[in-house]
Formats: structure tokens, sequence, C-alpha cells
């Protein structure tokens, strides 16, 4: 079940939607094919970057072992950058994936604020084809005005990790992590402070990401409060496993949707789209009269 508190958070505008590499795997080409995993973007980064078979060998050997930054971090600085910008322009703006119907489910529900990691260009497609070219304000780590927008009543994408578009910018290793807090740190600091202020309902993601990871735990130690925040997952994933323990590390709790396994997603779109129906329900009317009678 979605909590009424969460769907209030929503209606009321103090929810932040962020998406991560989960919710871009619902979408697919004019060919069925779904984005790559992280696993599977290293892998054709490694082949396409890289031409020492010593490198591959060291990016196999950490991706077998889910070291998936120390692999970046080796395809960053050994590989070729133009390859490199080109691959990540071929896999995330040349083939044209379409935003799935949790992507235009998502858009309906109209939190002001998306956040996402993912480089797609999913999130601006189903926000366009709703509403158009000029519903939304895009953010990524080098454009500045984002604190400007923050105080305007305008929908919001925020691309933490860049966007494929400017593929160069793109944040995929340890050392790029790094530059991102120490050559962005205000944009960094914003939005830590944007996740201490709101709710965050993560979708389609890990806590394990380095900068989510940071955040969450910064703010659960630095802030005192028994409001949390969300994250929806399937009853067979790792997260699930450990529920008590995201709770009390990061003071999230879990909207489960039923796996078989841990690669069936079947229910994702059925849990969302439960979601958007509780937000345009009659009792969110009735929190739209709360806010409102607030003012008069």
């Amino acid at each position: 079940m979605w909590p009424d508190s969460l769907v209030r958070e929503i209606v009321e505008k103090r929810c932040i939607i962020h998406l991560g590499s989960g919710m871009s795997c619902q979408s697919v080409d004019e060919h069925g094919n779904r984005p790559p995993s992280w696993e599977a973007l290293l892998h054709t980064l490694k082949d396409s970057t890289l031409s020492e078979a010593e490198d591959k060998n060291l990016v196999d050997e950490f991706i077998s072992q889910k070291k998936y930054l120390d692999a970046a971090e080796v395809i960053r600085t050994k590989g070729s950058p133009a390859e490199y910008n080109a691959k990540i322009r071929e896999i995330f703006i040349e083939n044209n994936f379409i935003p799935s119907t949790a992507h235009k489910d998502l858009v309906n529900i109209s939190p002001r604020i998306f956040s996402t990691t993912n480089y797609d260009t999913l999130v601006e497609g189903a926000l366009i084809e709703n509403s158009g070219h000029n519903s939304f304000t895009q953010y990524e780590h080098t454009r500045d005005g984002l604190l400007d927008s923050v105080r305007s009543p305008s929908t919001i994408l925020i691309k933490m990790h860049g966007c494929a578009k400017h593929a160069a910018d793109t944040i995929l290793s340890r050392s790029d992590y790094f530059n991102l807090r120490k050559k962005h740190r205000s944009f960094f600091e914003l939005t830590s402070s944007l996740y201490k202020l709101n709710t965050v309902l993560f979708i389609g993601c890990g806590i394990e990401d380095p900068d989510i990871n940071l955040i969450l735990e910064n703010n659960n130690i630095e802030t005192d409060t028994t409001n949390p925040s969300y994250a929806m997952v399937g009853s067979k994933s790792y997260a699930a496993r450990i529920k008590d323990t995201i709770k009390s590390q990061y003071n999230i709790e879990l909207i489960i949707y039923e796996q078989s396994n841990e690669g069936d997603h079947s229910k994702f779109e059925i849990k969302l789209n439960e979601l958007k129906a509780l937000n345009s329900s009659p009792k969110c009317d009735t929190f739209h009269f709360k806010q409102l009678s607030t003012f008069l």
C-alpha cells in the first residue's frame, strides 16, 4: 500500500521523485531493446574505449567483484575520451528509447521536482509529450540557476550525473564523483539540502550510488526527523532483505511490489499506476482543499 502521508506530500508538492536506472529499464527502442544496466554499460564502454588487453582484463575483474566505480575509473583514465563520448550518445540518444507508461504515469502525478542519476532523455520526453517543451526547467551540475528555479513555482528536472547530450560531463567513475563535489560544490550542497527539506520517493534505484549514499547518510546524521523518505523496490531485491537497516541508517521506508524472482518487474508499472490513481482520487481533493484553506 502507498502511505497516505506520502500521497499527501506529493499532492502538496513537498516530494522529490528520484529516478534510477531501473526506471529507464522499463523503456524500449523500436526494436524492443532496453537501456543497459550499469554493469552492461561498463562492458560496452570497456570494449569501445580501451585498446590494451591488460586494461580490459582489469575492468572485467572489477566488474566480477561488483567494484563498478573502480571499473569505471579504468575506463575513464585509460580509455579514449572521444570513443567514450560517442558511445554514451549512441546508447542513450541515438537509440531513441521511448518513454514507458511508468514515465508517463509519473509525469501525470506532477511532482514539482524530478531528480535522476540517469543519462537518458526519457523523463524529458515524457514531460514534453505531456505539457510541451517549456513546461519544465532542466539542470545539470554544469549549469547555474538551480536555486532561483527552486524559489519559483516551475517544474524542475535535476540531472545529478549529467546528460548523454553532453557526454564528456557525465559522472561515471570515482574521480568523476570527487570532482563533482570539488568543482561543483554549490550544486552538490544545494541538492543535498533539497533532499533534507523534502520527502524523497526513490524509484528504480539502489541506495548504493555513491552520491545518493553520501547525501542520505549525512542528512540522517545531521537531521533528527520522524518523517521518512520512501523507496519503491521489488520483494526479492537486496533492499527488501535489509529493510530494517535501510530504515535505521537512511530513514527510508520501502514500498514493495511483488516479484517471483529478482528479474521479475512485471508488477512495477502496476504499482506506479496505483500511486497515479491515488493522486487523482477524491482524498487528494481533500488534501488540496486543506492546503488552500490555510491561505484563506
